[in-house]
């Protein structure tokens, strides 16, 4: 009878990687994180609620190896990383305490992101709406909003202190089945921060082609659903990264991807970077509408169809014409790699029928 009942598996550091398929890859080949690294995933992570991360830096802190931390690119040195995370904590808890904090000379906002829209609503209109004196006022609006509606992913909290020097509070959060978990918090100069600046280097199980998502994991974009793109090259995959590394040459900026996008959600796309490889994931959805030009160049780019299969697919995609057929020499199967479906297939079929019998 016990056999049928399935063990949760214990979390591990993997899963302090916000990419699944980086996490499983990474445990998969036994790659080893020091605890520097740890450090940085932890405060990179979206997923661990504040108190949650407390617990895993002090964590670091009794329990794993003390290292330093080299000089880099918007990164000081440290004798000691633990020196560097038990700041970290101190500045959260420090924060936390300044923004619950009431004080006649502040006001708060909020804004939200939402899942209908998929975008932050954070317009003045709303702002000035959802203005509150105090976080208690502020943070019932949230619930209420919550409870209310059911559409919110994840919301920003604003606390502006006015005074002889301005300055500004961000706490992020997330929501959960109607529950709120408070994620981060940070100031603007917050971006700044050494813990925020160190590239991590973690082995990945992506190829050029492949179609992923970008759950982009900065501050301004928690919540983010992210959008799908065509992986063309990897940070990671430069040869002498890690010899750079070790020299302090990269920062947390260049933890990038390049490939290929839609432009805003339009038929036409795009090649550029994508921030934060450490959020890519497999695309598992269907590949509809516009985005059939992506498994076009995906199928390209790992050499399945032919540059000219490529472009008539993107010509037909781009137009959606009815009058406008493939070429009628090729095959299901290559038509299917550059991304057409069943009944895409059944159309073009159709059409060569109907031009067929125009010229008969």
């Amino acid at each position: 009878m016990n056999g049928d009942i399935k063990k949760e598996r214990k979390l591990d550091d993997y899963d302090l990687i916000n990419s699944k398929s980086i996490g499983d890859y990474c445990r998969k080949i036994g790659h080893k994180f020091n605890t520097e690294e740890l450090a940085v995933l932890v405060y990179r992570n979206k997923k661990m609620n504040i108190d949650e991360k407390f617990s895993k830096y002090q964590d670091l802190i009794d329990n794993y190896p003390d290292m330093e931390v080299i000089e880099r690119i918007n990164c000081k040195h440290y004798d000691s990383v633990k020196v560097m995370i038990q700041n970290e904590i101190n500045r959260l808890k420090s924060l936390y305490e300044d923004f619950i904090k009431e004080d006649e000379r502040c006001a708060y906002t909020w804004y939200e992101y939402n899942k209908t829209t998929k975008k932050e609503d954070s317009s003045p209109y709303h702002i000035s709406k959802n203005l509150k004196g105090t976080y208690k006022d502020v943070y019932d609006d949230v619930e209420n909003y919550v409870n209310e509606y059911d559409d919110t992913i994840s919301f920003t909290i604003i606390k502006k202190f006015f005074g002889e020097k301005e300055r500004t509070i961000f706490s992020k959060y997330n929501v959960i089945n109607k529950k709120i978990v408070l994620i981060n918090i940070y100031e603007d100069e917050d971006i700044y921060l050494d813990i925020n600046n160190i590239f991590v280097y973690m082995p990945t199980p992506f190829k050029k082609g492949d179609i992923l998502i970008s759950k982009n994991q900065t501050m301004s974009n928690i919540g983010d659903n992210g959008n799908i793109f065509v992986l063309d090259n990897l940070v990671t995959w430069r040869e002498n990264i890690k010899e750079c590394l070790a020299k302090g040459n990269h920062d947390s900026s260049d933890m990038v991807g390049y490939g290929y996008y839609l432009y805003d959600d339009k038929a036409e796309f795009t090649y550029d970077n994508k921030w934060d490889y450490d959020s890519f994931e497999y695309y598992e959805g269907e590949m509809e509408g516009n985005n059939r030009i992506l498994k076009a160049i995906s199928s390209y780019l790992k050499e399945e169809i032919d540059f000219e299969l490529l472009i008539h697919a993107y010509d037909l995609f781009r137009v959606e014409s009815i009058n406008k057929a493939m070429p009628d020499f090729y095959t299901e199967e290559g038509l299917k790699k550059a991304g057409f479906t069943d009944i895409d297939i059944k159309n073009e079929k159709n059409n060569w029928k109907n031009i067929d019998m125009k010229e008969d």
